[in-house]
């Protein structure tokens, strides 16, 4: 653990800034744990299977017929959110039941969502100005 390496970390959250300061060296398990993250959120269909599991447990055919994608597509994705550690399982009677249990993740996710749903619409908006500006027609995605 006091091998590290040249990242910096820029941004402090929540209870992180205790135990790092800005410009102190991140231990390489820490580096490891964070892209492991990253690189498991980086798939659409399993930031949308995190972002249904932030407000509910689903089976894989709830997260199906939600998603509109075949078993084995979710199955595959779920996996990997498995494999990551974020989510985790419990058998309810004949059905495997999927819960997001990493609570680092779910703050990690509902910042994330928070900030650039506030920039996207902030997009939007300078969009609309722009193309009312121009005289052009706003089209609302």
């Amino acid at each position: 653990m006091g091998r590290t390496i040249g990242c910096r970390l820029p941004l402090l959250i929540g209870s992180m800034s205790s135990k790092f300061k800005y410009g102190e060296n991140v231990p390489v398990e820490t580096t490891n744990s964070v892209l492991q993250v990253f690189q498991a959120l980086s798939h659409p269909v399993r930031l949308e299977i995190c972002k249904h599991l932030m407000l509910r447990e689903y089976s894989v055919g709830d997260l199906c017929k939600i998603l509109n994608l075949k078993q084995y597509a979710v199955s595959q994705q779920l996996a990997v959110l498995r494999k990551a550690e974020i989510v985790e399982t419990q058998r309810d009677a004949r059905q495997i039941i999927y819960f997001l249990s990493n609570d680092q993740v779910r703050r990690i996710l509902r910042v994330c969502i928070a900030n650039l749903e506030h920039s996207a619409n902030q997009a939007d908006i300078a969009e609309i100005d722009r193309k009312q500006q121009a005289g052009g027609f706003a089209r609302v995605r």
